[in-house]
């Protein structure tokens, strides 16, 4: 045999067998596959990325404990702020508006006796 024949029976031996490692790999994968499909296999990489976050997330708050119950309070103080919006603003209100009462001149009462005087004004 010739140096090129023989160069040639060596890359098609090596073709044959890449081609035979390709074709039983792939058979693997359509096995697996088939024994467990694809969304089973998403959502157990879900199921496994949801734990190691829960993991995390405990490991996180047992170590710190004191921002962790400062957080939810902030959070706590935070919804029921919103929830009760309307009733603070309005306690808000009458405190400002008790506070202008006792001050006795207020800024209001000096606009009502003394209205600004304007020779044009369609309204008079």
């Amino acid at each position: 045999m010739s140096e090129i024949e023989q160069q040639l029976h060596e890359d098609r031996a090596l073709r044959n067998a890449a081609r035979r490692l390709v074709t039983s790999g792939l058979g693997h994968v359509k096995g697996d596959v088939a024994q467990k499909g694809l969304g089973a296999r998403l959502l157990d990489r879900a199921r496994d990325g949801a734990a190691e976050i829960a993991e995390n997330s405990a490991d996180l708050a047992a170590n710190n404990r004191a921002q962790v119950g400062t957080g939810i309070a902030f959070g706590l103080l935070v919804f029921f702020g919103w929830m009760f919006r309307d009733n603070l603003a309005d306690a808000i209100n009458a405190l400002l508006e008790a506070e202008d009462d006792s001050d006795g001149d207020s800024d209001a009462t000096d606009l009502a006796e003394y209205p600004p005087e304007d020779p044009e004004s369609p309204h008079e």
